[in-house]
């Protein structure tokens, strides 16, 4: 689909950082974060910013109050950020100092509570790029012991590091040293998440939460990150300079335009040449959760016979079953689409009640699962029970995860070796800046690969695949999950489970490029978001319309299960190459264009502009995504 580059206008303004230099150093700046930061062009953090979590895990936004910027001899350049807090049960204030010199970048953080607050965490934490897999490092403890340690490369399911107090790091031919102050900080791998990165942060998870900090109470912390210079060539001439002198800017993560002395782009059959023969998994919604949004009738133009395979409905005696099955019924109805159900059981739920129950509400079911209510996966106990329920009715059965990878990897010991494994994905359990989730595409590819080391001979079913997530996993208040009210159910009683971008032609980008990382990683079959309501591809009245990611999975539904070219990444986070036949889809959902290939024969770049999908025919022809 080839949208006009205005179509992201108002997400491009959602990536408000703004770019800063000092000698070897680059970052980006954006609210209380400081990103990209890189040395010589190498990114070392991905990352640096204050948190506050409340006893939920969610994120206090911080407002901030001022912010200044100052530069002094030396060189020297610092940004100081004073913010306040109000939320976690009670309010803060806070002062956040980033100071960069030639030699040396620093962020303290100072808060103060006000009025006591209820959190799980507040003080700093530092993000590493998930391109130092496989890196190796030195641990300083806070003892003053020092041991390798080595980034791992398959995703850990526990904590891969403690007890930090210094990191020595090498990566692409860069040195330099980490160093945490305030607190014992610690590592999770959050690729867990389909974050792309290496969080370090405190205070130890080993420790109780939530807990309190008393009004009047101050928590002061400080990271510090101490590049190693580069060695001077043994015999420098006369002609040889530093790479980068002292006084010079880089940007390297975030190149100018090109200009007419620039390379020229690789040449799209260059592009397919290395792409990937792949199979393009099989494409199922979900059913509507808000009750308003619910589809009935039809013809849609989401249907089984416009080559799309499932609708997955996940039901529990929480929000009350007979209500979801009759909605997800008259859906199936509408789209001639067998339902995926997906039972969220206890001990005490009668599973041969709700197969029954989905029997009477008229909903035609070709797979189901089940999981724990608590721990969110397949237990052994649940999948016999499961096995028992379901003897005779013919259905496939899948064993998995409903909330994110992490459980499945931390609990794969529980699960049931099922022929077929399921777990979602949903990029945003933890930061929610739109580069983020375009860096976090990636990481959905290390997810895939390492799902598959678990399992290597299972078939892997992906979701739900959302933007925001449809179930607080962490949430100690039981309260807070698998609700109904009378204006839906389930995700759509979740906070913040809509994405106010869901409806843009960045969010079709994006969720292209995760397939692309799907069909690449041998995904079998997808769930996407929603057919309807808030979170659904079906807009208007009575669904009439389609959102730009309804199109791009119409365009894409005749593809699915069949033979395609995948090439994921070719352009930096976010972007792909999806090929059948003659037609070509480049996606980018990152948010700065990309000049993906040259073009015709009179030599024309391709460019995608951020966060589309342009699909180049036979003869190199621009223009909508296939349709058939």
């Amino acid at each position: 689909m080839a949208d006009a580059p205005a179509a992201l206008g108002a997400e491009q303004s959602l990536d408000n950082r703004t770019t800063h230099t000092l000698g070897p150093w680059s970052l980006r700046c954006g609210g209380d974060e400081v990103s990209e930061i890189a040395w010589n062009g190498t990114v070392l953090l991905e990352s640096a910013r204050p948190a506050l979590r409340d006893r939920d895990w969610g994120t206090v936004a911080p407002e901030i109050l001022e912010e200044e910027w100052s530069r002094s001899a030396g060189p020297s350049l610092t940004r100081t950020l004073r913010v306040r807090y109000t939320g976690a049960g009670g309010g803060a204030s806070a002062l956040s100092e980033l100071t960069m010199t030639p030699e040396r970048l620093s962020l303290r953080f100072a808060v103060t509570v006000e009025t006591s607050l209820t959190t799980n965490r507040v003080g700093l934490t530092a993000m590493l790029p998930r391109a130092m897999a496989g890196d190796d490092a030195v641990v300083t403890t806070t003892r003053g012991d020092r041991r390798d340690f080595r980034f791992p490369r398959p995703i850990a399911p526990w904590q891969p590091l403690f007890d930090i107090r210094g990191l020595d790091l090498e990566h692409a031919g860069v040195r330099a040293r980490l160093e945490l102050l305030g607190d014992v900080f610690e590592m999770e791998d959050q690729r867990n998440w389909t974050d792309a990165s290496f969080k370090i942060y405190s205070r130890p998870l080993a420790q109780p939460f939530p807990y309190e900090v008393s009004a009047g109470e101050s928590i002061t912390q400080e990271i510090s990150l101490v590049p190693e210079p580069a060695a001077p060539p043994a015999h420098p001439s006369p002609s040889q300079a530093p790479a980068v002198p002292a006084s010079a800017p880089t940007a390297a993560t975030h190149p100018s335009p090109p200009s007419a002395s620039e390379p020229t782009p690789t040449a799209l059959a260059d592009l397919l040449a290395a792409a990937r023969t792949r199979t393009l998994p099989h494409l199922g919604l979900g059913a509507t959760t808000a009750a308003a949004g619910v589809q009935r009738g039809g013809p849609r133009s989401i249907s089984a016979e416009a080559g799309f395979d499932h609708l997955m409905v996940e039901v529990s005696e929480r929000f009350g079953a007979e209500q979801v099955l009759a909605a997800a019924a008259d859906e199936a109805v509408a789209t001639g689409l067998p339902a995926d159900l997906r039972i969220i059981a206890s001990e005490t739920t009668n599973v041969p009640a709700l197969l029954d129950a989905a029997d009477a509400a008229g909903l035609p079911v070709r797979r189901i699962g089940i999981v724990d209510e608590t721990r969110h996966v397949t237990t052994t106990a649940l999948w016999e029970r499961l096995r028992s329920a379901c003897a005779g009715r013919g259905a496939e059965l899948v064993a998995g995860s409903r909330t994110h990878f992490t459980e499945l990897n931390r609990e794969i010991h529980a699960v049931p070796a099922a022929e077929l494994l399921s777990f979602p994905s949903t990029p945003q359990m933890h930061m929610r800046e739109s580069w983020h989730v375009a860096e976090s595409v990636a990481a959905l590819g290390d997810v895939l690969a390492s799902a598959r080391m678990l399992r290597p001979t299972a078939r892997l079913h992906l979701g739900p695949l959302t933007l925001r997530p449809r179930v607080n996993a962490v949430a100690t208040q039981a309260e807070l999950v698998d609700r109904a009210d009378a204006s839906g159910w389930g995700a759509h009683l979740v906070p913040g489970s809509t994405d106010p971008r869901g409806r843009t032609s960045w969010a079709a980008a994006w969720t292209a490029a995760a397939l692309a990382e799907a069909a690449h990683g041998g995904v079998e079959s997808v769930t996407l978001g929603e057919l309807a309501g808030p979170r659904g591809v079906l807009t208007g009245e009575a669904g009439a319309q389609l959102t730009p990611l309804g199109e791009l999975l119409v365009a894409l539904a005749p593809w699915s299960g069949r033979e395609v070219r995948v090439l994921c990444g070719p352009g930096g986070p976010g972007t792909a190459l999806i090929a059948r036949g003659e037609d070509v889809l480049l996606v980018n959902a990152g948010l700065e264009d990309w000049e993906a290939a040259a073009g015709s024969d009179d030599g024309r770049p391709l460019r995608v502009a951020a966060g589309t999908v342009l699909r180049v025919g036979p003869a190199d022809e621009a223009g909508p995504a296939p349709r058939s």
